[in-house]
C-alpha cells in the first residue's frame, strides 16, 4: 500500500469545500469521489455516524470482508479457543495461496515477516490485514470455521481461493470443496484470468455483506485490543501521530469494486466508524481509484472537515 498515512494527514488539513463538481471519469481526490457518489447513488453504500445510505442492501466489499475474519479471531482469542502464539507451518499457509490473484500480497507478507518454517497465528492475521493476504484469510476461515464467520456477518462468507478456482479454474464443485481439494493436493495452480468485464461480473457475487452490519463489526473491533492492534498498523509507520489522528482501517479492491472500512479518532471528537463501498465502477474509473486512494482521502476528509461531511450528507438525502 502506498503512503496511506500521508494521505490521511493531508486530508486532515482539508481544502475549503467548493461548489458543484462535474461527474468525474477519474477518482483523483475527495471531491471527485463525492461527485461520483452523487451521480451513482445506487452503486454506493456509505454508513457512518449521521449517514446510512444503502446500509441494509448486500454489497460486494472485496477484502473489507476480512473484518469478519478478524472479529472471529478476536473473539476466539478472548474466549481462549486459540492462542496468538500458536504455530502455523508456512507450508500449510502456502497451500492456500493461489499465485497471481492477490496483487503480490502473500509474497509481500512473507518478506515482511520472515517466518522461517512456521509463523504464529497472529502473524498470519497481520498478513491478512496489512498486506491483505487471501491465503491467510482462507487459512483463518478454516481454523475458526465458516459458521463462526457466518454468525458475525449474518450471511455466507466464502473462501477466496475456492471461489476463484470455481469461477476461473477447472473446478466445478462447490467452492469450499474446490478449496479443500486444492489445499490437500499441495500443488499451486496458475490461473489465466479473463478480461475486466468478466471479472467484474464475478466480483458482484462474492464477498458480500450488509454495510450496516460491517459498520457494527468495525465499531466492535475498534474497542478490542487484539483487533485494534492489527487495524491500526498504519500508525506504526513513519510520520504517524495518533495524538493528532488515530486510524484503523481495512480496505479492498476487486475489478469494479473499491471498499474501505475505517475508524478515525481525533482529540476532542467522538470516534467515527465509516464503511464506503463502490460497485460497478467502469474500468478506467476503477483503475484511477486504486492508484489515487481517493476513497481513503474522502473518508478522512469527512472525519476532519465538518462542512465537507455536511455536503456529503446533503448529497445522499
Amino acid at each position: 500500500m502506498p503512503s496511506i498515512l500521508s494521505m490521511f494527514l493531508t486530508a486532515a488539513l482539508a481544502a475549503p469545500v467548493t461548489g458543484a463538481v462535474a461527474v468525474p471519469a477519474d477518482l483523483k481526490d475527495a471531491e471527485s469521489v463525492l461527485a461520483y457518489i452523487q451521480a451513482h447513488p445506487d452503486d454506493v453504500a456509505l454508513v457512518t455516524q449521521g449517514i446510512s445510505h444503502n446500509a441494509d442492501r448486500l454489497a460486494p466489499v472485496a477484502s473489507a470482508i476480512k473484518l469478519v475474519h478478524l472479529a472471529a479471531y478476536a473473539d476466539a482469542v478472548r474466549e481462549g479457543k486459540v492462542k496468538p502464539g500458536e504455530r502455523v507451518p508456512v507450508a500449510l499457509w502456502n497451500s492456500y495461496y493461489l499465485p497471481g490473484t492477490d496483487g503480490g500480497a502473500h509474497e509481500a507478507a512473507l518478506k515482511r515477516l520472515k517466518p522461517g518454517a512456521s509463523a504464529t497465528l497472529d502473524q498470519v492475521v497481520s498478513a491478512m490485514i496489512e498486506e491483505s493476504d487471501n491465503a491467510a484469510a482462507d487459512l483463518l476461515r478454516d481454523r475458526l470455521g465458516p459458521g463462526t464467520l457466518r454468525k458475525i456477518a449474518q450471511t455466507h462468507v466464502g473462501s477466496y481461493t475456492g471461489e476463484m478456482l470455481r469461477a476461473f479454474g477447472d473446478c466445478t464443485l462447490p467452492a469450499d470443496t474446490c478449496l479443500k481439494n486444492y489445499v490437500k493436493a499441495g500443488k499451486q495452480v496458475h490461473l489465466t484470468l479473463p478480461a475486466f468485464a468478466r471479472q467484474a461480473a464475478w466480483t458482484a457475487t462474492v464477498n458480500r455483506i450488509e454495510p450496516g452490519v460491517l459498520h457494527d463489526v468495525l465499531a466492535g473491533l475498534r474497542k478490542d485490543k487484539t483487533a485494534s492492534r492489527h487495524l491500526e498498523w498504519p500508525m506504526r509507520q513513519p510520520g504517524a501521530d495518533p495524538g493528532k489522528l488515530l486510524i484503523g482501517t481495512k480496505g479492498g479492491t476487486l475489478p469494479g469494486v473499491i471498499s474501505e472500512a475505517m475508524y478515525t479518532v481525533r482529540p476532542g471528537d467522538k470516534p467515527r466508524e465509516t464503511i464506503l463501498a463502490l460497485r460497478r465502477l467502469p474500468e478506467t474509473t476503477w483503475y484511477s481509484g486504486i492508484r489515487s486512494y481517493a476513497h481513503q482521502q474522502f473518508i478522512a476528509r469527512m472525519a476532519t472537515d465538518t462542512a465537507f461531511f455536511e455536503k456529503v450528507r446533503a448529497a445522499l438525502k
